[in-house]
């Protein structure tokens, strides 16, 4: 029998569990879409802890900017949200977005989320984001409280050790906000953990004065309008989220080092420690004499046009 040429390996998916608090967060979407855009990886799912329903929104006017059509249910899931009451609040930086409107007073951005029904619910949607990808990497910026309960849900915990080949942990420097879960996400998650300490993000600063020129392609972009409502003009802002995505999709890109296994303290306060020794997690850092090329590539990657528009 005649055989065909071999079809090439599916994307791996990115699961991302944000709190969408910070800038780098923001391009951090950005880039998962350009990576889908680029068949690089495709997006299983996008969950918002620790902030509310503009947030969502927010994610999903991304979403919608890069993919260039209403979300279809059958392709892409809802965004998550952690729908507690009441909600926490959102950043101002999410709100610019979400109510820019244009010359004729319309919103600029369409959105499929209007209204927390209109979200899934976050355990599920981490569980769901993973389910419906071969393979699936994930990154955790965010109270690890859901992605907790995800791994309690039935089936989970053997999904995730077959199908996601890293996790990735973020620490920006501010302690999480739920202590207990992410201890149980350190002893307990199957999958190989990532921990992307602060150093990594503050040794990657994206420079805010070229923020326009990079995006000059679009005339509106809800991330430029994000990272300019952070604080005033022109800023720097550690790329904290952004290269936690980076090495989840290519971590053979040579910018960071991977340590030996050791383990992550999680103090009373929500602060986190690395320790070498004994443990199930490695510590990233980056290679001194990549960091140039890093920050290009960040930067050309969390920027670039894309192909739907």
């Amino acid at each position: 029998m005649i055989q065909g040429p071999a079809r090439p390996s599916p994307p791996i998916g990115i699961v991302y569990n944000t709190s969408m608090s910070r800038p780098d967060a923001a391009l951090a979407l950005s880039a998962i879409y350009v990576f889908e855009n680029k068949r690089e990886a495709r997006v299983g799912s996008v969950c918002v802890a620790g902030a509310g329903l503009e947030t969502a929104i927010f994610c999903d006017i991304v979403a919608r900017f890069y993919t260039g059509a209403a979300r279809n249910g059958n392709e892409t899931l809802a965004v998550g949200l952690a729908a507690v009451t009441p909600l926490p609040p959102d950043s101002a930086m999410v709100k610019t977005a979400v109510n820019r409107k244009n010359e004729i007073g319309e919103l600029q951005y369409p959105r499929s989320v209007r209204k927390v029904s209109d979200t899934s619910l976050a355990e599920a949607v981490l569980r769901n984001g993973v389910i419906f990808n071969a393979e699936s990497v994930m990154v955790l910026s965010a109270p690890a409280t859901w992605l907790a309960k995800a791994m309690d849900l039935s089936g989970a915990k053997e999904m995730f050790r077959q199908r996601v080949k890293r996790l990735v942990i973020v620490d920006a420097g501010m302690p999480q906000q739920d202590a207990a879960a992410m201890r149980k996400v350190l002893s307990e998650c199957p999958a190989p953990m990532f921990f992307c300490g602060p150093d990594v993000g503050t040794s990657l600063m994206f420079p805010g004065a070229s923020l326009d020129q990079a995006y000059s392609w679009a005339p509106a972009h809800p991330v430029v309008d994000a990272y300019r409502a952070f604080k005033a003009m022109p800023h720097d802002t550690p790329l904290h989220d952004l290269a936690a995505v980076h090495f989840a999709v290519h971590p053979d890109s040579g910018f960071f080092a991977v340590s030996d296994t050791g383990s992550v303290t999680v103090g009373n306060d929500g602060s986190m420690k690395f320790a070498p020794g004994a443990g199930n997690i490695r510590r990233l850092t980056l290679e001194p004499a990549k960091k140039d090329a890093a920050l290009e590539a960040l930067v050309a990657t969390a920027s670039a046009a894309s192909l739907r528009k």
